[in-house]
């Protein structure tokens, strides 16, 4: 057995707290296998609480036989094995491995335990081609730190021990313990595949580094430790000046227009990372944000990028999650009956009715002939109990200052085919509770913000 292959064991001892619950996230390939092996003799001493969770792609066409030979090899070692079959979209512009990767942490997450730690099996090779490959595309500081080794994630906390491990100790430890023991691994051919990003990096380029600097990775490792270092104080900057400038989903032009260009867009930046967002591209995001911030009263450019957005509307930029799908166009309208809550899907919300006294809600006579819940076709008008003229709907929407891009997206509430409420915002006077009577209060939750 080579001597390097310890190494494993012992990182992964440095790394995770005694007794710790574990999920081992485990793709069948070589270092995952090495991972849940380790893990298992480890576990054997009593050291932690272990299962394994393998997420199915269904990308390649042996993807079932892959999900079985998981679920094998975990039981040979006596570790629990969940599949988790997904999805992976290929038409939303970000490639397949972008893709593939963000359903996989996306289905991982909703399986992971309060308090249970998440691994995978990220080696100092692993971390050398994701700088390179950040390098490469410009990505800044964070990009450089590279893949982090320990973080809060879902219920729990996502690590990854190997991370400085060497290649050549996890294949001492592959060829030292999985082979002598009959275990075999999985190779996936997208890892080879030159034509994919990082297959590209690890056989076309990494090779020619290690060989005239054969201390690459662990420099490179060294690298990302201080970039992590320099990120993180760039994020606490951006949390510093957020307190000051933002206000939910807003964020303050007066306020913002204080800080210097770079400022500006490191808060940018940073409100995007504690979204779960990728940040904007850096070309995109100094002239997108150059043009938000100088742009006239009424004009409402937009920064886009990645499904995400930001806009401006009288004296805030608003960080819109432009990907959350809208919910689905009624063909007909909606039923809307106490004691039972409407899902309008999406970015639209859902509508409850509740009984209240004394509330300023609908009368129980309008309720008791029927609601229905349509959205704005044009020219709606409605007297608020509160005013003494029929207003439109643009007027109502204007004067209270809802955003633009939501106001297609707020709920009609008819009754006798008028228009007896605008979601919870106004009720119109005719279909109002009278004074001491048991009115039913709208209820519109789980919306994206209106102002």
């Amino acid at each position: 057995m080579h001597p390097d292959s310890d190494r494993v064991r012992q990182a992964i001892l440095e790394s995770l707290p005694d007794g710790a619950a574990v999920c081992v996230a485990f793709s069948g390939g070589r270092d995952s296998t090495v991972l849940v092996h380790a893990m298992a003799r480890l576990r054997d001493r009593g050291r932690f609480v272990l299962r394994a969770a393998h997420v199915n792609h269904g990308i390649q066409d042996a993807a079932a036989q892959w999900a079985e030979h998981c679920v094998a090899t975990a039981a040979r070692l006596a570790v629990p094995c969940e599949v988790l079959p997904v999805t992976v979209r290929k038409d939303r512009g970000r490639g397949l491995e972008a893709e593939a990767r963000e359903v996989r942490y996306a289905a991982l997450r909703k399986v992971l335990r309060p308090g249970e730690w998440l691994l995978t099996a990220h080696h100092a090779d692993d971390q050398l081609e994701t700088v390179l490959l950040h390098l490469f595309r410009g990505s800044g500081v964070s990009g450089l730190a590279g893949i982090p080794r320990d973080t809060a994630f879902g219920p729990g906390r996502l690590c990854r021990p190997l991370l400085d491990v060497a290649a050549e100790s996890m294949t001492a430890y592959a060829f030292g313990h999985l082979v002598s023991e009959g275990i075999g691994w999985l190779t996936d051919p997208m890892n080879a595949d030159a034509g994919f990003d990082r297959a590209f990096v690890r056989h076309e380029v990494t090779p020619v580094l290690r060989n005239r600097f054969p201390a690459a990775a662990s420099a490179i490792g060294r690298t990302a430790a201080l970039a992590a270092e320099a990120a993180g104080l760039l994020d606490e900057l951006a949390r510093a000046d957020a307190r000051d400038a933002v206000v939910a989903n807003r964020v303050s032009l007066e306020a913002i227009a204080r800080l210097g260009p770079e400022r500006q867009r490191n808060l940018i930046r940073g409100l995007a990372r504690d979204r779960g967002w990728a940040t904007p591209p850096e070309r995109r995001l100094r002239e997108g944000l150059a043009q938000l911030l100088a742009a006239a009263p009424g004009r409402q450019p937009m920064l886009a990028w990645g499904g995400h957005e930001v806009r401006r509307f009288r004296g805030h930029l608003h960080l819109l999650d432009a990907a959350v799908p809208v919910g689905l166009p009624l063909t007909a309208p909606a039923r809307l009956a106490a004691g039972e809550r409407l899902d309008l899907g999406g970015i639209r919300g859902a509508l409850d009715l509740q009984g209240d006294p004394g509330a300023a809600g609908l009368a129980p006579r309008i309720v008791a002939g029927g609601l229905e819940v349509v959205f704005r076709s044009g020219g709606e008008r409605v007297r608020p109990g509160s005013d003494r003229h029929h207003r439109t709907l643009k007027y109502l929407f204007q004067s209270r200052g809802i955003v633009p891009w939501m106001r297609g997206h707020v709920p009609l509430v008819f009754a006798r085919g008028q228009l007896a409420a605008v979601a919870d915002l106004w009720i119109a006077d005719w279909a109002a509770a009278a004074p001491g009577d048991t009115g039913l209060r709208i209820v519109w939750t789980d919306h994206a913000p209106i102002w």
